[in-house]
């Protein structure tokens, strides 16, 4: 059976319930403002994904529950990976993505590219590239900065996360059009590159990249 929205936040409520109160306001303010549910489909069934960084696992737990995926959630804050939850398909890594070895037929990246000094994206995108079997797919989410309104609330929110709560990892905002995510793609040897908007009814100009290994 799909994921629904309110079997969905049944299933966060179960898992993150005894995370500190902070940190649970966190991750329902992020199911609640990403469009998680409308990405899932991208994901084959029974897929090896890395989630690199996967914060709390929000998204690592829906990608398991909806796709029966095994995912190896990585972060390199502590404080979200030394309280995380235990599921018999996600392993947390605390870390970067280069500590990372082996090969995944998935790897996620929802909402971490624009924290990123856009000096450290070729070489990151060269990394997944490596970390993905032949085939493999690159699901990337953003926000687009083409909407400017919904760009500008987008960046009221993250300072008002980062102020009230402290709990992201990253200095400032370094957002990329649609025209330099493809070309960041194509330098790192990806293929099949494809971009869809995900944020009807969102106050975020949410966007979705995905890309094959050759």
């Amino acid at each position: 059976m799909p994921l629904g929205y309110i079997r969905a936040l049944t299933l966060l409520h179960r898992t993150f319930r005894a995370h500190p109160a902070a940190h649970r306001i966190h991750i329902l303010g992020r199911f609640l403002s990403t469009p998680f549910l409308r990405t899932l489909d991208l994901i084959p069934a029974g897929s090896g994904v890395l989630d690199i960084g996967a914060g709390h696992g929000l998204l690592a737990r829906l990608i398991a529950e909806e796709c029966a995926a095994d995912v190896v959630a990585v972060d390199p804050d502590l404080r979200k990976v030394l309280i995380a939850y235990e599921h018999p398909r996600i392993r947390f890594v605390a870390g970067y993505d280069d500590c990372i070895r082996g090969e995944f037929d998935v790897v996620t990246m929802y909402d971490v590219i624009y924290r990123l000094a856009p000096e450290q994206r070729d070489a990151l995108f060269a990394r997944v590239y490596e970390r993905l079997k032949p085939g493999g797919i690159f699901l990337l989410k953003d926000i687009d900065p083409a909407h400017r309104l919904k760009w500008r609330w987008n960046q009221i929110q993250e300072w008002i996360s980062d102020r009230a709560f402290g709990l992201t990892i990253g200095e400032g905002l370094h957002p990329e059009s649609r025209e330099q995510i493809s070309e960041r793609m194509a330098r790192a040897g990806f293929v099949d590159f494809e971009w869809k908007r995900v944020d009807s009814g969102y106050p975020h100009a949410h966007i979705v990249y995905t890309a094959r290994k050759r």
